[in-house]
């Protein structure tokens, strides 16, 4: 037989807990929106910093915001830098990671100012399509400007399709692009696609970065599956 009163102070017990779990939560997510305002140029800076970084292998990612790691706090966890740490172990060589994607990015910008930057690399990775998603770019321009990329790339470059914008209009608009993008790559063998699109399906609400459009550490993991799916085996 239950004493009286237990009960009731189960349950204040367990909406303490609650309150000081949800306490916890708030605080961490304002720690990371207080890191996001800096965010940009932080991550910015560390991918000079890590240009400037010997290796006997290059890789050269082209893109936007993801390839620099916005969202989360660590750059470094970005699927560049997860490509770049998985392509170290598999080759037991030094990479050196040249980030060229920037905040922002579409692939009109890609196609403009990325492309004649890049420098002689082992590798090319592309991602790129949340932000022509995100500003209404027509599926017509998107193939025509994301062909145009595919048939500059070197042959064995990595290329996305767009990945789950989640919710909305803009995920309505990223899914087409992403039907484009995976026409597009059909038509370029000599390129190795990254599924994207199918890694980032049902992305949960923690693997998401203090802006809730970023993913974070957790988030970026999913991304970097996909990318390191794609990496050739030797």
């Amino acid at each position: 037989m239950r004493r009286p009163g237990t009960g009731c102070s189960g349950v204040r017990i367990v909406r303490r807990g609650l309150g000081v779990l949800g306490l916890a939560v708030l605080a961490a997510w304002g720690r990371g929106l207080a890191a996001a305002q800096t965010m940009e140029a932080d991550h910015a800076a560390y991918w000079r910093r890590r240009r400037r970084s010997p290796g006997t292998l290059t890789l050269v990612a082209l893109g936007d915001s993801l390839s620099q790691g916005m969202g989360s706090v660590d750059p470094s966890s970005s699927w560049a830098g997860r490509l770049a740490a998985a392509w170290e172990e598999r080759s037991g060589r030094r990479v050196r990671v040249v980030v060229l994607g920037v905040v922002g990015a579409t692939a009109a910008d890609v196609l403009r100012d990325q492309l004649p930057e890049m420098p002689p690399a082992d590798l090319v990775a592309l991602g790129i399509g949340t932000n022509d998603a995100a500003q209404g770019v027509s599926p017509e321009r998107y193939r025509e400007t994301f062909g145009a990329l595919c048939a500059a790339l070197p042959a064995g470059s990595l290329v996305a399709d767009v990945p789950d914008l989640q919710r909305g209009p803009v995920r309505r608009a990223g899914t087409g692009l992403a039907a484009v993008a995976r026409e597009v790559l059909a038509e370029h063998p000599h390129l190795r696609p990254v599924a994207l699109e199918a890694a980032t399906h049902r992305m949960w609400p923690w693997q998401f970065g203090p802006d809730l459009a970023h993913p974070n550490r957790l988030g970026y993991a999913r991304h970097a599956a996909a990318w390191v799916a794609a990496l050739p085996s030797s």
